[in-house]
């Protein structure tokens, strides 16, 4: 299979260079789940059976979400649901560098992304939405996955409207916009950017480091891999 991308590993890219091959060519650092992650599997689960079966049928959901918040979206869902669309749980999104849907594990797999949820409407003219679930602070609105996902949407099932949401289910609070990929290919342009600086990384085995203010926390801090 060759190298696919995905949201993660272009962004740690973006973050430092060196990191990722690291990361995702040399294996040097392995993964490790924290206690937020952790926390973030327990609340996507609840989140996907509510979505599924209604909010009631969670017996017991993690703390510190809140709570209103999380109602108002499984209700709203679940209405979209009974409406007729199509509910998508973890949905696997993947296409060639073709463009072309394929699978997962395709062989032939260029760019790919999971997303918390995507509501699929009957109705041509209305957007497809799609969701990624956040835990604690909204410290970050950059929309860099969501777009992605959008992008890998719009090839896979030809519906170039495409809403896309944060929920951060602790603040109760969303980061969303609207992509008409009818109208521009702007909102993606410097992810397809970022693809082809990744590619020539890889071609040319050059991975430069670069400070960032996530630093401290790499696997390669302060040791003699890390390059700065």
């Amino acid at each position: 299979m060759g190298f696919a991308f995905s949201p993660s590993n272009l962004s740690t890219f973006r973050q430092c260079p060196r990191k990722f091959q690291a990361q995702s060519i040399t294996k040097e650092i392995k993964w490790q789940a924290s206690q937020q992650k952790s926390r973030g599997t327990l609340v996507h689960t609840a989140l996907e059976k509510a979505t599924k079966r209604g909010f009631d049928s969670v017996q017991s959901w993690p703390d510190g979400l809140d709570m209103g918040f999380v109602q108002a979206r499984v209700n709203t869902v679940r209405q979209c649901m009974a409406s007729g669309a199509d509910v998508f749980n973890e949905h696997e999104l993947a296409i060639t560098r073709s463009m072309k849907p394929s699978d997962w594990w395709d062989e032939n797999t260029w760019l790919r992304a999971k997303a918390d949820l995507v509501i699929l409407p009957t109705q041509q003219g209305l957007p497809v939405v799609v969701v990624d679930y956040k835990t604690g602070k909204k410290w970050d609105e950059d929309d860099f996955q969501l777009r992605l996902e959008a992008l890998l949407l719009y090839f896979i099932y030809g519906r170039p409207r495409v809403q896309y949401s944060y929920w951060y289910v602790d603040q109760g609070d969303t980061v969303s916009g609207l992509l008409d990929f009818s109208q521009s290919m702007d909102s993606v342009v410097n992810i397809v950017g970022l693809i082809r600086q990744a590619e020539l990384a890889i071609n040319g085995n050059s991975f430069f480091p670069k400070k960032n203010r996530f630093c401290k926390w790499c696997g390669l801090y302060k040791t003699p891999g890390c390059g700065l």
